[in-house]
C-alpha cells in the first residue's frame, strides 16, 4: 500500500565519477533527518559536524561528471525492479555545463569553478503521469546537494611542428589550468607529461616537462597520445607528426644557385622556375623579404618572369612551404646590367705603313661580349680582335672608311655603332 506521509519516502543518490561509484541513502522529511546508507560507502555525506546540506564528490572544469538516481524504498507508487519516480531541480540550479533528466541522471561538462548548492525533489509518478494503476496520489520527498567544481587541467597544444629528418627537432606541449571554458581562461601551469599510447618517430622522445625533442631518423607518419598530469587532474590528447626529407628549391636556368645572384639585363625577358622538393604533399611560394627586380614577377607556381626595368642588384627572399608546415627560404639575388651599348664615339685617324692601334669600348650587358664587324670593311691592312675590341695593325692604303661595329654579351642582346676611319 502507498504510504500516506512524506516521511516515508525514500531515494538513493548513486554518482558515478572518473570510475568511483558512490550512493546516498536519503531518509526522512527534513534534511536533519539524511544520512548516508552504512553499506554503500557513499562520497556525498553529512560535513564534519553535521549540516543540511550534503557535500558530493568535487568536479572539475573541462571533465565528465555523471550522477544517477535511484529510488530506494518504500514509496507507495514503487516496487521491486519499478521505481515508479521521476525527479527534477526546484528553486535552484546545477553547475553550469550539467543537466538532470527526469529520470534522475545529473550529467555533462562543468564550464566554470565554483560552489553550488541544489535542492533535488522526488515525485511519484501517478497513474495519470503513465504510472502504476495503484498510485493514484504524488508523494514527494527532497534533499539539498552541493557540488564544488575546481579548475580542471587541459592540454593546450592540439598539434605538434613537423619533422625533418636528420635535422634537430624541438616542439613544447603545454597545459592549462581551466576555470572558465566559455570563454575559456585559466593560466598555463607545470605538469608531468607521458606518452600514453602510440610511438613516436624513432628519434625522437617526450620529456616529462613536455618537450618532444631529437633529431629525426626515418620518414613517415606517426599518431600517439600524451598525457598531463598536475595534482589530481589529468588530460589527453592526441597527436600526430610526420618527419620527411629536407625541402630544397633547384633553380632552372638562367637563375643561379645563391649565393651567387643570378646576372641580367635590362630589357631582356626572363623567364625560369623554382622547383622544391622533399618535404610532402603540395608546395607554395612567396616573397618573404626583400624585392625582385623591377619588371619580374612571382607565380604560386615558382616561376619568375617578366622584363627587368631598372639596373641594380635586388636581394629577395621566397619562402616555400609544404602541405604539412615545413618551410624554407631560398635567396633568389639578381644583379641587373644596363642595356648593351657601344660606348666608342670615335676612332683616332691611321697612317698608311704606321702600325695602328684602337680600343672599342662597350657599356653594359653581361659578360662575355664578343666584337664583330657587321658592315663595311676594315682599311686593308687592319682587322678586329673579336674578344677585346681591339683594332689593330698596318693600314696599307688610305682612305676614309665607315665602319659598322656589333658588340653581343652572352644573353645574345647585339649593341651597333657606326665609326670613321680615316687613312691618310
Amino acid at each position: 500500500m502507498r504510504n500516506a506521509t512524506r516521511a516515508s519516502t525514500c531515494f538513493r543518490l548513486a554518482l558515478v565519477l572518473l570510475g568511483l561509484c558512490a550512493a546516498i541513502a536519503v531518509t526522512g522529511a527534513s534534511a536533519a533527518d539524511f544520512e548516508k546508507d552504512a553499506g554503500s560507502g557513499a562520497d556525498c555525506t553529512e560535513p564534519p559536524g553535521g549540516g543540511f546540506v550534503l557535500v558530493c564528490p568535487t568536479a572539475a572544469v573541462g571533465q565528465e561528471y555523471e550522477a544517477e538516481m535511484e529510488s530506494e524504498e518504500g514509496s507507495g507508487c514503487t516496487s521491486p525492479g519499478n521505481p515508479y519516480v521521476w525527479y527534477e531541480i526546484v528553486n535552484s540550479s546545477l553547475p553550469p555545463g550539467l543537466t538532470m533528466t527526469r529520470a534522475g541522471v545529473i550529467s555533462g561538462t562543468p564550464t566554470t569553478t565554483g560552489y553550488y548548492q541544489f535542492w533535488v525533489w522526488n515525485h511519484d509518478l501517478t497513474a495519470a503521469e503513465g504510472g502504476p494503476s495503484w498510485c493514484q496520489f504524488e508523494d514527494r520527498s527532497e534533499v539539498q546537494f552541493s557540488i564544488t567544481v575546481e579548475a580542471g587541467l587541459a592540454i593546450t597544444s592540439d598539434s605538434v611542428e613537423p619533422a625533418t629528418v636528420g635535422q634537430p627537432y624541438s616542439d613544447t606541449l603545454t597545459a592549462q589550468q581551466v576555470s572558465s571554458l566559455n570563454p575559456l581562461s585559466g593560466s598555463v601551469v607545470q605538469a608531468t607529461w607521458s606518452i600514453a599510447s602510440g610511438a613516436l618517430p624513432p628519434g625522437l622522445a617526450l620529456s616529462t616537462a613536455g618537450v618532444l625533442a631529437g633529431t629525426p631518423t626515418a620518414e613517415g607518419s606517426w599518431q600517439f597520445e600524451v598525457s598531463a598530469r598536475n595534482g589530481s587532474r589529468s588530460d589527453t590528447q592526441t597527436l600526430a607528426i610526420s618527419a620527411r626529407r629536407p625541402l630544397a628549391v633547384a633553380p632552372s636556368k638562367p637563375l643561379a644557385s645563391p649565393p651567387r645572384p643570378s646576372v641580367w639585363e635590362v630589357g631582356v625577358p626572363l623567364s625560369a622556375k623554382l622547383t622544391p622538393s622533399g618535404g610532402s604533399g603540395t608546395y607554395t611560394l612567396a616573397l618573404a623579404s626583400g624585392s625582385l627586380p623591377s619588371g619580374l614577377v612571382l607565380g604560386p607556381d615558382g616561376t619568375i618572369s617578366g622584363t627587368p626595368r631598372t639596373a641594380g642588384v635586388s636581394r629577395a627572399s621566397v619562402k616555400v612551404s609544404d602541405s604539412e608546415g615545413r618551410d624554407l627560404e631560398y635567396a633568389a639575388n639578381f644583379a641587373v646590367a644596363a642595356r648593351l651599348a657601344v660606348s666608342t664615339a670615335s676612332l683616332r685617324p691611321g697612317t698608311v705603313g704606321r702600325v695602328y692601334r684602337a680600343r672599342l669600348t662597350a657599356t653594359g650587358g653581361v659578360p662575355v661580349k664578343t666584337w664583330k664587324v657587321s658592315r663595311g670593311p676594315l682599311p686593308k691592312g687592319l682587322r678586329l680582335d673579336s674578344a677585346t675590341g681591339v683594332v689593330g695593325g698596318t693600314p696599307a692604303k688610305a682612305g676614309r672608311y665607315s665602319v659598322t661595329f656589333q658588340v653581343t654579351d652572352s644573353l645574345k642582346v647585339a649593341a651597333k655603332k657606326t665609326l670613321r676611319i680615316v687613312v691618310s
